[in-house]
């Protein structure tokens, strides 16, 4: 089908989302924030005699649901809606976390590099989810620790460590749910 002028914003079919794609980033979305009030008050205990931001130690299983979005639905622009969404979310609700207006900017910005590196890696691989939650966790806490907390240099490399390690976790995770999700043939 060519683009006419009746026709000027035709989507190639594949580049649509339909309503499951969509039910599925609200959903792994929600799970996202509803589990980060159940972890993060953990995770501060660990984080707070670090001197590093709890973000950078629970964020990678936080990102682990915008990865499982990405591969699953395997589209461009998946994880910047799931970004987005969570970051409008938080913002609106005031949810733990929240950094007013640049929530939308903190949990967007992880979602687009994601999306950078989905051009050059395919699949659904554990490395390739672990990668995917490694980079969209270290942009989180590089964002926040930068811009939100102003750390100083030391912690920020020891916040961009942590978030390393809690990425490399999170991919793991992110592994283990999307064996079980194929298993009880959720997802394809």
């Amino acid at each position: 089908m060519k683009c006419t002028e009746r026709n000027h914003d035709y989507i190639p079919p594949k580049a649509r989302f339909t309503l499951y794609d969509l039910v599925l980033i609200a959903a792994l979305s929600a799970i996202g924030l509803a589990i980060k009030p159940l972890i993060n008050p953990m995770i501060h205990i660990i984080s707070s005699s670090l001197r590093v931001p709890g973000g950078s130690l629970s964020g990678g299983f936080l990102m682990m649901w915008m990865v499982l979005a990405r591969v699953i639905i395997n589209k461009p622009g998946t994880a910047i809606i799931f970004g987005f969404s969570q970051g409008l979310s938080v913002m609106l609700l005031g949810f733990f976390g929240s950094h007013g207006v640049f929530s939308i900017v903190s949990y967007t910005l992880p979602g687009v590099v994601v999306e950078v590196f989905a051009l050059f890696f395919k699949g659904h691989s554990l490395f390739v989810l672990s990668l995917f939650c490694i980079v969209a966790n270290m942009t989180g806490t590089l964002v926040v620790a930068f811009v939100v907390m102003q750390l100083p240099l030391i912690s920020m490399i020891l916040s961009v460590l942590c978030s390393f390690l809690s990425g490399m976790l999170g991919g793991y995770f992110s592994d283990l749910v999307l064996g079980k999700m194929k298993k009880y043939n959720i997802v394809r």
